[in-house]
Order: structure tokens, then C-alpha cells, then sequence
């Protein structure tokens, strides 16, 4: 039985395709540990902490973004 060649292009195309996906994945799976950090970080350090929600944790890590001063370069 003959196989079928694939051109270069064909291959180079896959191989850029797959590591896109890749890549999103990667961020997709770095999105979401940011978040559980945000939403639960604070109790996994403190471990008597109530969890809190992710709306209260964004919103109270922003309001701390908000308030601090920015360093002077």
C-alpha cells in the first residue's frame, strides 16, 4: 500500500496549529489558578479564614490595587 506524502507546508501548518493550542491551554490553565488564588489564597495562608467568594476576593484585590501607593522609579 502507498501512503500519502504531506507537504512541508501541510506539516509546518499542523505544527504551528498545535502550538497554538498549546498556548492556550497554557493560559487558560494560568487563568485559572490566578483566580483560585485570588479567591482562595487568603484562606489557604491564614487556614482559619472563611473562604470567600470570587466577586469579594477580585473586588477586595482591586480595592488594595486602588489604595496602595505606587512605588516613585
Amino acid at each position: 500500500m502507498a501512503t500519502l506524502q504531506h507537504s512541508p507546508s501541510l506539516n509546518l501548518y499542523r505544527t504551528l496549529r498545535a502550538r497554538r493550542l498549546r498556548r492556550r491551554v497554557l493560559a487558560v490553565i494560568v487563568a485559572a489558578l490566578a483566580v483560585a488564588t485570588m479567591a482562595y489564597g487568603e484562606s489557604w495562608l491564614l487556614e482559619q479564614a472563611p473562604r470567600a467568594t470570587v466577586e469579594c476576593a477580585v473586588a477586595s484585590g482591586l480595592a488594595h490595587v486602588l489604595e496602595s501607593p505606587v512605588a516613585a522609579n
